[in-house]
């Protein structure tokens, strides 16, 4: 490593004190203001519907469902014999117990 002299550092550090701060224009900071925030905003998860209407729409659907298919199974229970007497003459069939 080179020694300098004390002389020479006083000379280069007071190159450092006459320089001039160089600012930017405002224009700069706008757009980079603009940047961030529409940076921050994509990071979010965005939802198209908040999830306690997604999660009652479904939960009524269920439902609504459940109760379909319990109306439903006890028809196909009672009327099970005429279905397949329908189904077994429709192919020239007969069904004997």
């Amino acid at each position: 490593m080179k020694n300098i002299s004390d002389e020479e550092l006083e000379q280069s550090m007071n190159m450092f004190f006459t320089m001039k701060e160089v600012n930017a224009p405002n224009f700069f900071y706008t757009r980079l203001h603009t940047r961030m925030e529409h940076e921050s905003n994509s990071n979010e998860l965005t939802l198209p519907f908040k999830p306690i209407v997604v999660i009652c729409i479904l939960t009524l659907f269920v439902f609504i469902n459940s109760f379909l298919l319990d109306k439903k199974s006890t028809l196909i229970i009672d009327n099970s014999n005429n279905y397949m007497e329908a189904l077994a003459v429709s192919y020239d069939q007969t069904i004997s117990n």
